[in-house]
């Protein structure tokens, strides 16, 4: 099968969303209708407005327990609506079919068994003499079975595992049945919505509430059972729109103005039979025509874009051929580029392991750095200890030379007091002398005193030159120590400029070893790269007329 056939084998789309919308949109106003058609009954019930409960004077009234049926099925669509399958608003719709179903079974069982459950007048009171009507506030019997065929419909769309086909298959039955009594309200023919005067008739507004709540029924559901047809987007779905109203619409008017003029003596009935027929045959002529006229533009769209298409296809394989015969010269063009990658490779693989060595070495420089850091900083720690010792030696010193100080101070005293010793002695042994005898004595110990005043003199003096000496000698140190203290500073300084150096070089190799990792990195990507691109090489070079055939394809 070639690409073109391939390609015509498109499968069916489904119905565009804005039409999807808009029946959707239809589905839910019809269920919302009906549930004001109800309730407007149910208020004209309450209040005993003949108007909502019969539309016109004369006809049979709609039963409350019909508008409540109404009412049950309208918002059972709009829940099913609502909610998904497992949702409490699914849950709350089934109940409501149960009710419809429950509803229409009862009354049916009424009228078979000829029985009174007393569910009739359970809301509102009904006179006996109601227009059409057998028992006061019972519904017809087609109506009842109308609940029945749609309350089952409803069940089947509420369960877990729904079955739509049936339930449109009943739906579509209520349609009818609705849709006759409709039409004896237009003809005028009772028996299409009263089967017997036994029975009760239906009301024109319940006829008109069947065929809304079917059709809010058949529209929620478009893409499954006897719908899935009519909402198909082929040709034969888009003929079923466009026919389906008008054979449901056109024939009953046709009828209706038929009637009316035979009713008007206008012609006879064979006139009437025959203007009937020609009618349908030139109005459903029309229909066939413009319906035909339709499909031919739409298949003469499809045949242009297969025209287009199948030209399009021509070009790509016209350009397929042409990629076909610039492969060998690719190929070539391959190879060459193979052999310089390879290259390329070796080279990058090279750059690579010399990355490698560079980062070694560059680690080892880190780790040199690192330890003579540690060294100056015990170089530094060092000098900072016997800077604080020398100062501590400097300051016993400078203490020292003030107790010497203090030392030559009291040896100029004792000095001194020597001297004044002396006096005193001298002139004591003056006073001895002049004493005579008596102070002989007194003489001696003068005399004695004036020895060790003189001593003392000479100690003292011995001190005081001791001292100078000491005071010499300290002031030496203090010198000596202060050009310690200014070596140790200058060699403090040193050790701080060079702890600063290293970590100014330290921080460089630092930056030398995360660059040197960086560049091992990128070479090993690069390295790493380049293998992948000689591979894919490789692999092109070994098959190029299929892989420039695939790409064609394409």
């Amino acid at each position: 099968m070639s690409t073109y056939e391939q390609s015509r084998q498109v499968p069916q789309i489904p119905l565009a969303a804005n039409e999807r919308s808009v029946l959707l949109s239809i589905s839910r106003i019809a269920s919302i209708t009906v549930i004001l058609i109800g309730c407007m009954v149910i208020f004209g019930w309450m209040f005993n407005i003949p108007t909502l409960k019969s539309v016109v004077p004369g006809l049979v009234t709609m039963k409350a327990n019909t508008a409540i049926g109404f009412i049950l099925g309208g918002t059972c669509i709009s829940l099913w609506h609502r909610g998904s399958r497992e949702s409490q608003s699914r849950r709350a719709a089934l109940i409501c079919a149960i009710l419809v179903l429950t509803l229409g079974l009862l009354t049916l069982i009424q009228y078979g068994f000829a029985i009174n459950l007393g569910i009739d007048e359970l809301f509102f009171k009904e006179s006996v003499g109601a227009v059409a009507t057998a028992n006061p506030g019972r519904m017809a019997p087609n109506s009842a079975f109308n609940f029945l065929l749609l309350g089952s419909a409803l069940l089947l769309i509420c369960i877990p595992r729904p079955n739509y086909l049936a339930a449109q298959f009943l739906t579509i039955l209520g349609f009818l049945i609705a849709f006759f009594g409709f039409l004896g309200y237009l003809y005028g023919n009772a028996f299409f919505y009263r089967l017997d005067k036994a029975f009760t008739a239906m009301a024109l507004h319940t006829a008109v509430g069947f065929i809304v709540l079917c059709l809010a029924m058949l529209f929620a559901r478009l893409d499954v059972g006897i719908m899935a047809a009519i909402a198909s987007p082929t040709a034969g779905g888009l003929m079923a729109r466009r026919l389906y109203p008008a054979a449901i619409i056109i024939p009953p008017v046709l009828c209706w103005i038929i009637l009316i003029g035979w009713r008007g003596d206008l012609y006879t009935a064979e006139m009437g039979i025959s203007l009937l027929g020609i009618l349908n045959v030139i109005v459903f002529s029309g229909l066939i025509w413009w319906n035909a006229w339709t499909l031919g533009q739409i298949d003469r769209q499809r045949l242009h874009a297969e025209t287009s298409l199948k030209k399009a296809f021509e070009s790509l394989e016209y350009r397929a051929k042409m990629q076909k015969t610039l492969s060998t010269e690719l190929a070539t063009a391959f190879s060459q580029i193979r052999t310089t990658m390879n290259e390329l490779e070796a080279s990058a693989s090279a750059t690579a392991e010399q990355a490698k060595a560079a980062d070694a070495q560059a680690h080892r420089s880190r780790s040199l750095s690192s330890g003579g850091k540690a060294a100056v900083d015990r170089t530094q720690t060092g000098m900072n200890t016997l800077e604080q010792k020398v100062g501590a030696i400097a300051s016993e010193i400078t203490q020292t030379q003030q107790q010497a100080a203090q030392i030559g101070e009291i040896s100029r005293l004792v000095s001194h007091l020597a001297t004044q010793t002396n006096i005193l002695a001298l002139n004591a042994a003056i006073e001895a002398s002049r004493a005579g005898e008596q102070g002989k004595g007194f003489g001696v110990v003068a005399s004695e005193i004036r020895s060790l005043a003189d001593q003392s003199k000479v100690l003292a003096q011995k001190i005081s030159n001791l001292i100078n000496d000491i005071q010499t000698a300290v002031a030496s140190t203090v010198a000596v120590t202060e050009e310690g203290i200014e070596t140790v500073q200058t060699g403090v300084a040193i050790a701080q400029e060079m702890a600063e150096a290293f970590d100014g070089v330290a921080q460089a190799i630092d930056n030398i070893f995360v660059n040197n990792q960086n560049i091992a990195l990128t070479a090993q990507q690069q390295a790493a790269a380049i293998a992948q691109v000689v591979n894919v090489m490789n692999a092109i070079d070994l098959n190029p007329h299929e892989t420039l055939s695939t790409s064609g394809d394409a």
